[in-house]
């Protein structure tokens, strides 16, 4: 397979960042232009705007934060910034790429983005629960502190 290094993107720059183990950037970032190449190779269009799309998708608005009211624990819906919904994007594609087929991890992520895009991904589903229990819980967000 062709090593072609990634394109200098942020989102690109924060995937490597965020596959890092021990300090080996250059395998990492070895990881992700192969990824992009899967994901090339899975869809036949450009492969940057797919991960940015995918990111996107699967990039969470709020989160739950649960402190002490009393005797009982309240969750409370928190809005997220974008560097935050990112973040949880990104975690969430590579915690779900885990569970796909694919021998290398960069098939396993190609296979994972393209299955956000098709609307069939963990991590999908993931971010609808996160959501949907801020929502159930929105009513918390005015008690009294």
């Amino acid at each position: 397979m062709l090593d072609i290094p990634p394109a200098e993107d942020p989102l690109l720059q924060y995937l490597t960042n965020s596959i890092l183990k021990h300090g080996n950037r250059k395998r990492a970032s070895r990881i992700v232009s192969r990824m992009l190449l899967w994901v090339h190779t899975f869809t036949r269009a450009p492969p940057l705007e797919i991960v940015r799309e995918a990111v996107k998708t699967v990039s969470p608005s709020v989160r739950c934060m649960t402190h002490r009211h009393g005797a009982k624990n309240v969750s409370k819906p928190i809005a997220l910034s974008e560097k935050q919904r990112t973040r949880f994007g990104v975690q969430w594609i590579l915690e779900a790429s885990t569970a796909k087929s694919g021998q290398t991890l960069e098939e396993r992520l190609a296979r994972e983005i393209v299955a956000v895009i098709q609307g069939s991904s963990k991590a999908v589903d993931k971010k609808k629960a996160v959501h949907h229990f801020a929502m159930v819980n929105r009513g918390n967000a005015e008690t009294r502190v």
